[in-house]
């Protein structure tokens, strides 16, 4: 599943790099439509790359042709200017410019551009970041109720205030700080919301950040195990950061689910790599359904921030009112 999809991410570089190419046909039948000379010079410019590069194939250094190719590209964008189009209109169009739109950086051995990694993660995680997705800037405290959660006055607003404090200084310090973000509490109080507007925050600061379901994560994990293809195992191995929400809810599959998510968090931990996780269970039945080896990696106060989340389910306060 997770090779197919990292195909998909290269085929859509592929269709790009056609696409770009058809704009950049086009770009030129206008061009030249507009001023036949610089079909013209073009031609001039092929023909001399064409001539340069059959001497070199028979051992003659070329002279002169970088000097002419540099002056016709001089007077192709004089042209274009003079008929009002900008000086870089004929030149390669790419989307991404590192890559410019292959999938791949380097020569031997080439590796995955960051454009084809972002779009694969997207497909796994099956989330892509728009306007309407998670943020801290849309997270509204009036949505909570002043319901009054202890003797000192704290009301649930007041908590959810402070949690998002604590959530957005955890996405403004990746990947620095805390190795792990523990946010637990029953559901309906805005641990998902937040646990998004993290992975939002951290993308938006240029670093990769992978966005699963726990059912969904330890599903292709389980996967990758049967058919021993670490390559499948990578992505949420050495992601820079790995957000999994609701654990808890996945089946346990004999000990399979179990080891591999101790084998996943002990290598990110290693690893120094960043974890946020949200579950519905207590912290007694986190520890009661995963062991206390995994609870362990969970609640280490050296390298974890547990954050508890407590009220009442936002949903039925905004039905009742």
């Amino acid at each position: 599943m997770a090779n197919e999809l990292l195909t998909r991410a290269l085929e859509e570089c592929r269709a790009r790099r056609f696409e770009n190419e058809r704009v950049q046909q086009s770009r030129m039948a206008h061009a030249t439509q507009l001023c036949p000379e610089i079909a013209l010079l073009d031609e001039q410019r092929r023909e001399g790359i064409l001539s340069g590069l059959r001497l070199a194939i028979e051992g003659i250094r070329p002279e002169g042709i970088e000097e002419q190719t540099i002056a016709i590209n001089k007077k192709i964008a004089s042209l274009l200017i003079r008929h009002g189009l900008d000086k870089d209109y004929l030149e390669p169009v790419y989307q991404c410019a590192d890559c410019q739109d292959t999938g791949y950086l380097g020569q031997v051995p080439k590796a995955l551009c960051e454009c084809v990694t972002r779009r694969y993660h997207e497909l796994l995680s099956g989330e892509q970041d728009t306007p309407d997705s998670p943020s801290f800037e849309n997270f509204d405290l009036n949505v909570f109720p002043k319901f009054v959660l202890d003797q000192q006055g704290t009301t649930q607003q007041m908590l959810m205030g402070v949690l998002k404090k604590h959530c957005e200084r955890f996405a403004q310090e990746v990947p620095e700080g805390k190795l792990t973000l523990l946010l637990y509490g029953p559901s309906g109080l805005g641990k998902t919301y937040l646990l998004r507007a993290i992975a939002r925050r951290v993308r938006a600061r240029g670093i990769q950040a992978l966005t699963f379901n726990a059912n969904d994560l330890l599903n292709h994990i389980r996967e990758a195990y049967f058919a021993r293809d670490e390559q499948v195992d990578q992505p949420y191995y050495d992601v820079p950061l790995l957000l999994i929400d609701d654990l808890g809810t996945e089946p346990l599959w004999e000990n399979i689910t179990l080891e591999q998510l101790f084998a996943l968090l002990e290598h990110r931990i290693q690893h120094s790599l960043p974890t946020v996780i949200s579950t519905n269970l207590s912290l007694d039945n986190l520890t009661a359904r995963y062991t206390r080896r995994i609870a362990s990696r969970l609640l280490d106060k050296r390298n974890s921030l547990v954050l508890q989340f407590m009220g009442q389910d936002i949903r039925l306060h905004q039905a009742d009112h």
